[in-house]
């Protein structure tokens, strides 16, 4: 009961500061959906700019030319014609410009919606895609051979697959999951995993309070990985070469490979792996260990 009371009082607190900034507030408990669809022709793989808010986005890759988007808006209210009447103030626009298309789902008005209004997409696009997507609440997913992914949520998991271009994926709360990719990767979260699978990359990984996983092979150049509340495992070729700055706070760190030169103990490890290190390796974590392993 207290719990429950603290939360109304917090939300209501809410409600009260977001009004006095001149807002329209609205706790919505209806809700009513329309479906908007287009379909454009690209001649060479696009570049595809998608913003929604309160919801996810989804693309998969096609054979073909043709890009198809599907967005569900959603309305909130009162009672369920108010819901209805809400969808008018939920904007979905399609348009293409050159390679460029734009898929934006925003409100007209100036409400705070604590509730269910919002809009979530899908799309197929051609093979070769480049990809700019934003959400403020919902997940983002890609699977298929595209090209650059930019993704960005404020809440909700990030998981792409197949890409084959650079990834710069960030979410303040929620799961990061990549299988794929190449040259530059950034995967940054607040709260939750990392899960990484690349070859050839540097990668930039970030999390305040989750485990940071990594597989596949580095190119030249430095790599990242942080987090203040979680264990590091990477699991790279034996053949590997690198320089290597580890450090944790409270944990061990174990390492499969020889490192030469450097510092070592329980908590730090310095040195260099390999003749001819061409990547440098930076391990941080302040909670838990870092276990550096050879593929088997």
């Amino acid at each position: 009961m207290f719990r429950k009371m603290m939360f109304l009082t917090t939300l209501t607190i809410a409600v009260l500061a977001l009004s006095a900034c001149g807002a329209n507030i609205s706790i919505n408990p209806f809700t009513a959906e329309a479906t908007v669809t287009q379909s454009f022709t690209a001649g060479a793989p696009p570049h595809m700019v998608v913003e929604m808010f309160n919801g996810s986005i989804d693309v998969v890759t096609g054979s073909d030319n043709t890009v198809k988007v599907e967005v569900v808006k959603r309305g909130g209210g009162i009672s369920q014609q108010a819901a209805e009447d809400d969808l008018k103030n939920v904007e979905v626009t399609m348009t293409q410009d050159g390679d460029t298309i734009r898929v934006v789902a925003k409100r007209t008005d100036q409400r705070v919606d604590i509730g269910n209004s919002g809009a979530s997409a899908k799309l197929r696009v051609p093979n070769g895609a480049s990809l700019d997507l934003h959400s403020s609440n919902g997940a983002l997913t890609s699977a298929g051979p595209v090209s650059d992914v930019k993704a960005k949520t404020s809440n909700g998991p990030i998981d792409v697959r197949s890409a084959l271009g650079q990834l710069d994926l960030v979410t303040s709360n929620g799961t990061v999951t990549i299988n794929g990719g190449s040259g530059l990767i950034n995967a940054e979260t607040s709260n939750g995993p990392i899960d990484v699978t690349a070859d050839n990359v540097t990668i930039t990984a970030r999390t305040s309070n989750g485990p940071v996983s990594f597989s596949g092979s580095l190119a030249q150049g430095h790599s990242q990985l942080d987090t203040s509340n979680g264990n590091l495992v990477l699991t790279l070729p034996a053949s590997a070469q690198f320089a290597l700055d580890a450090e944790t706070s409270n944990g061990k760190i174990n390492s499969d490979f020889a490192v030469s030169g450097g510092t070592r103990s329980d908590t730090q490890l310095r040195g260099t792996v390999g003749s001819d290190p061409g990547a440098t390796l930076e391990l941080r974590t302040s909670n838990s260990g870092i276990d550096l392993r050879q593929s088997r």
